[in-house]
């Protein structure tokens, strides 16, 4: 018979056992944001996640720094060392008037005073080591002091360090300073550790007792993270630090598809139906009777049953009619191209649209390559230029900083090279943009870039350039679908320009409204018969 026990979670077991996908989640939300694996790493373990299937917020390292930092300053504003050696002090002076009264009532030598011993507390417990002493209570006590010289030793070191920075009202004796005095390097280690990368030395037992039990176990679990993504196979380690696998890239299309789309059922994979007559596979149940005109697909199986059926038994020959025959339906497939223009550009980085975008570009190329792998789908991003963004390049896309223009035209360019080069039949571009162009290619194919004429105005001689480009595309029978995530008046008549000579949509949305109206209408468009 099989037990399973249930017990409390406490940080120590494996956490992508308990909490995987959040896991995976935060990382790929920080790659959506534009981080580097190294930067979305870093992100999670200093700013910590939620875990909410186990209702836990991990904490980040920023926040244990904080609170241990804030212990500290707790410390000095509560507790004084101004008093710290009175105990000592006190207990060498009693001993030494004991020793002197002791001594006096046996009429032997006198004992030093304190006075006249050297200056300094361990200098006068060093003056005393050889002194014969007589009265048994004061070699004891000093016996017990000189045992504690090392502990006297780095509490006068801490204190020099440290000591006027303690201000507070409550005064510490000499154990109750020593107890802080360990609390507090525990804390400055534990800092020192972390700020310093060093988190293997760090003690979880020790970070506990210092901020209790959500903190270590908070610290448990931000260990576990790297290894945890590596052995997912959703990073690996090289040289220049943690770095994509093939699965991780795919790991991120297919999120970004799940969120913008988890209500979507799975269709069948690799097809669906086209308008123009298309070669086709074969569908094994859909035999019909031939009627004129059909593709001469014989399902021989029906077509023999017929005749036989038909043909009486005394009969050696077969004979077949056009009656006998049946037909199999060949499923109408569609090779297309698609091609999404992706705005690079450093505007695309306000108000969340390019997040939107690109999450919107992830989705769309998981879809069309896991469920139609016979249609091509193509990703170009562009600024100042334009190129292709393979699979790794859009996972971890970010905006083109350093190249602040718009140039729709190489865009489209680049579209209709890659469109051409596939050679399908069914093609269309998606540009997913916030603004005008503002730059292009001359006939010479020298560069130009072109300020609008005003604030909202447009750069002429870079729109004529791009609507020239679009006529192109339209000669190609390329179906050009714009987007448009800016709503002033000369964006909203340049696309309804591009739309006026194409025949493809032009819209005006939010970054929210992204995956709506380009992924799931591609979904429902793919499910028509």
């Amino acid at each position: 018979m099989k037990t399973i026990v249930y017990t409390a979670w406490d940080g120590t077991q494996n956490l992508f056992t308990l909490a995987r996908q959040e896991i995976i989640k935060n990382f790929i939300d920080n790659i959506m944001e534009g981080m580097s694996p190294n930067m979305a790493l870093a992100r999670m373990l200093w700013e910590g996640f939620p875990l909410s299937g186990m209702d836990f917020q991990v904490m980040g390292l920023k926040d244990i720094l904080q609170q241990l930092q804030q212990q500290k300053d707790e410390l000095f504003s509560k507790y004084s060392l101004q008093k710290a050696f009175d105990a000592p002090v006190q207990d060498i002076e009693q001993l030494l008037r004991q020793e002197a009264h002791t001594r006096d009532e046996e009429g032997l030598e006198p004992a030093p005073s304190f006075s006249e011993l050297a200056p300094g507390l361990l200098e006068k417990i060093a003056s005393l080591k050889d002194f014969p002493f007589v009265n048994e209570d004061s070699r004891e006590l000093f016996d017990a002091w000189k045992e504690r010289t090392g502990d006297i030793l780095e509490l006068m070191e801490f204190y020099s360090q440290w000591g006027d920075k303690f201000h507070g009202p409550e005064y510490l004796n000499f154990e109750q300073a020593l107890e802080l005095m360990r609390q507090f390097k525990s804390i400055e280690e534990t800092i020192q550790q972390i700020s310093s990368g060093n988190w293997k030395e760090i003690d979880s037992d020790a970070l506990r007792q210092l901020l209790g039990e959500d903190a270590a176990r908070s610290f448990m679990i931000l260990m576990q993270v790297p290894g945890g993504l590596s052995s997912e196979g959703l990073v690996q380690f090289g040289k220049d630090g943690f770095d994509l696998t093939p699965k991780g890239i795919r790991s991120i299309g297919e999120k970004a598809f799940d969120d913008l789309y988890h209500m979507v059922k799975r269709d069948r994979s690799g097809r669906y139906q086209g308008n123009g007559v298309q070669s086709g596979e074969i569908e094994p149940d859909s035999a019909r009777p031939y009627c004129f005109g059909d593709r001469f697909d014989l399902d021989i199986t029906r077509t023999v049953l017929n005749a036989v059926k038909r043909t009486p038994g005394a009969e050696k020959k077969l004979k077949l009619t056009v009656e006998d025959f049946y037909v199999r339906e060949r499923e109408q497939l569609t090779t297309s191209t698609t091609v999404m223009l992706l705005d690079l550009s450093w505007s695309m980085s306000w108000e969340r649209r390019f997040k939107a975008a690109k999450r919107v570009a992830l989705a769309l190329d998981h879809y069309i390559r896991t469920k139609f792998p016979k249609d091509r789908f193509h990703v170009v991003g562009f600024s100042t230029y334009a190129r292709e963004l393979q699979a790794k390049e859009l996972a971890l896309a970010v905006w083109d900083m350093g190249h602040a223009f718009t140039n729709l035209q190489a865009g489209i360019r680049k579209g209709m090279e890659l469109i051409k080069r596939s050679g399908a039949r069914n093609n269309r571009i998606i540009v997913l943009t916030d603004g005008q162009p503002t730059a292009y290619f001359e006939k010479d194919e020298e560069l130009h870039v072109e300020f609008p004429s005003t604030m909202y105005g447009i750069s002429p001689n870079a729109c004529k350039a791009t609507l020239s480009e679009v006529k192109k595309a339209t000669a190609e029978s390329i179906t050009i679908d714009t987007f448009m995530l800016d709503s002033s008046p000369v964006l909203v008549e340049f696309v309804r320009e591009i739309s006026k000579i194409n025949g493809g949509r032009a819209i005006i949305c939010m970054p929210d409204d992204l995956g709506e109206l380009i992924l799931l209408e591609e979904i429902k468009r793919r499910k028509k018969r």
